[in-house]
This record gives C-alpha cells, structure tokens and sequence, in this order.
C-alpha cells in the first residue's frame, strides 16, 4: 500500500499520541508518522479493521506502550543492547476492546493466514504485544517469552 494512503488510512483509528512516547511527540509531532515501517502500520491496520472494535497502546496514563525512545525509563536504564521492536518502530503492547489478551492471542492465530505480515506474538502476559520484527521468526506467527 502507497505510504501516503496507509497513514491517511490509519489515522482514522489511531491519534499518533496513542502509538509514540511523549518523548517523540513532542520532538516531532505528527512527523512521528514517518519514522513507522509500514509493515508495522499495515498489520494493526488490518487488525483493527478485521475484529472490528477499539484497540488501544497508550491509554490510561500508560506512555511506553508503542514507541519507546531513548529518554523512556524502560530504554535508558537498560545495561544491554535492546533491540525490541518498541525502539525500532515495528510494536505496539495492545488492549482490545472486549477481549482479553490471551482471548484476542487466540483470535489472532485463527486468522494467520489472512495477515498482511508474519508477526511475533509475546507469551503469557496481560496485555498483546505484536511486532512484525523477523528476528526468531518462525513462521507467520511467532510466539516468544518476553
């Protein structure tokens, strides 16, 4: 999909304050838009479309949901090197509107085949963390422990 339409497309469910750090926002502002891969964007395109109800990232005080800069506490007091998907532009922890986590985990796997990208799938937690990063990949959904 051209990068233009996509984001035109996305903005209808999603304020860019909702997917980046206030960080971000405040450096760039809707700018921020330009910084997504756009396999990121397509694939939570096409999930809020297909389950049809709201999907949230930062919401609720909650700002380190999406992107997560330099400046965020979850990223600077880092010792190792930390290349999730959350700083590289590709991930989002999501809550779904009448779903709970491992429920919609569930729902997603179901429609695998109907996915725009392969995505990555965290474990056993209370919220649905999906990226498209390759690393570890396995196939069109790939679980790991976070």
């Amino acid at each position: 999909m051209d990068r233009t339409i996509l984001i035109q497309q996305i903005k209808n469910y999603f304020d860019i304050k909702e997917l980046v750090c206030p960080h971000v926002y405040q450096a760039f502002g809707e700018l921020s838009w330009g910084f997504f891969r756009e396999d990121y964007l397509e694939t939570i395109l096409f999930l809020r479309r297909h389950f049809g109800v709201k999907m949230y990232c930062n919401y609720a005080g909650m700002t380190q949901r999406g992107v997560r800069c330099n400046i965020c506490d979850l990223v600077r007091t880092k010792i190792k090197p930390y290349p999730s998907g959350h700083v590289l532009w590709c991930a989002g922890d999501w809550t779904f509107e009448g779903y709970e986590a491992e429920q919609m985990r569930q729902e997603i796997k179901k429609i695998a085949h109907l996915l725009p990208y392969p995505i990555r799938l965290e474990r056993s937690v209370t919220w649905v963390h999906i990226d498209t990063l390759a690393y570890g990949r396995t196939g069109k959904i790939t679980e790991f422990n976070g």
